[in-house]
C-alpha cells in the first residue's frame, strides 16, 4: 500500500533530500510550509503542497480530514545574532518555526489519525546543538533540546495512543545546507545533506522498535556515521 508522507520543512536542505528519498520509495509526498508551492518537487508534480504558516496561532484551517503514515519534522530557521541582540519578534519567530508551530500542527494531525486508528511514523530531525555548546546558538540549541525531549516522550506516548506508531529522533551534526547561505560560516568541512538523508532514511526503513534515537556524526572525510542512543550534554 502506498504511504502518505508529510514533510514539515521539506523545501530545502535535509528535509528536501529526505523527501526525494521518500518519493523514490513511491510514497505520496506532501511538502508543508508557507512557500511549499514554490518547492521544485511541487512545481515538477512530484509532490503536493501543504500550505501552512508555522507562525500562525491557529492550525485548524490547514488540517481537516488529513492523515499521514509518515511525518518528517525538519523545519527550522537560523538564530540571527547573539542572544543579547535578539528582539522579541526574532525570539518568537524562532520559537514558532522550530517548536510551537510544528507542535500545534502535529497535535492536529495526530487527532486526525486517531479518528481512524491510523498509526504514524514520526521522524524528528534534531541537531547535535541539542547537547553541544556552540557560541551564538543558545536559543537554537535550547529549542533543539526541547524538540529532542519531546520526541523521546512521544516515543512512549504515540505508540500507546496510536498503536503501531513509531518515533525516530535523528540528531545530525553540521551540514552544508542553504541554512548557512549569506552567513559568515565556513561549511567546507560540513556533511552533505544528501549523504545524511540517506543514512537517516535507511534507519526509517528498517526501524522495528517504537522509539529509536540516532546521532549522525561527522567524520574526518565529511561522511556521516550513525551512533545509537542519546548523548549527554557536552
Amino acid at each position: 500500500m502506498t504511504r502518505n508522507a508529510l514533510f514539515i520543512g521539506g523545501t530545502k536542505g535535509l528535509g528536501h533530500a529526505l523527501s526525494q528519498l521518500a518519493i523514490a520509495d513511491l510514497c505520496d509526498v506532501s511538502i508543508a510550509g508557507r512557500t511549499a508551492h514554490k518547492c521544485d518537487l511541487v512545481r515538477e508534480g512530484r509532490a503536493m503542497p501543504f500550505i501552512v504558516d508555522l507562525e500562525s496561532e491557529d492550525m485548524r484551517p490547514w488540517v481537516s480530514m488529513v492523515q499521514y503514515d509518515v511525518i518528517v519534522w525538519a523545519a527550522g530557521i537560523y538564530q540571527d545574532g547573539a542572544f543579547t541582540t535578539l528582539t522579541p519578534n526574532q525570539v518568537m519567530k524562532c520559537c514558532r518555526n522550530h517548536l510551537v508551530g510544528p507542535i500545534a500542527l502535529l497535535t492536529a494531525l495526530f487527532r486526525s489519525n486517531k479518528e481512524s486508528a491510523r498509526p504514524c511514523h514520526l521522524v524528528v530531525i534534531g541537531s547535535s546543538s541539542a547537547y553541544r555548546v556552540r557560541t551564538d546558538e543558545s536559543l537554537y540549541g535550547a529549542l533543539k533540546a526541547a524538540k529532542a525531549q519531546l520526541a523521546r516522550n512521544l516515543g512512549k506516548e504515540l505508540p500507546r495512543d496510536l498503536p503501531g506508531s513509531k518515533v525516530l529522533l535523528a540528531n545530525p551534526g553540521g551540514m552544508a545546507t542553504p541554512f548557512w547561505d549569506g552567513r559568515d560560516r565556513d561549511v567546507s568541512s560540513f556533511m552533505d545533506p544528501k549523504d545524511v538523508a540517506r543514512v537517516i532514511w535507511d534507519e526509517v526503513r528498517r526501524q522495528d522498535t517504537p522509539f529509536l534515537e540516532i546521532q549522525v556524526i561527522r567524520q574526518a572525510d565529511r561522511s556521516p556515521k550513525v551512533e545509537y542512543g542519546p548523548r549527554l550534554p557536552e
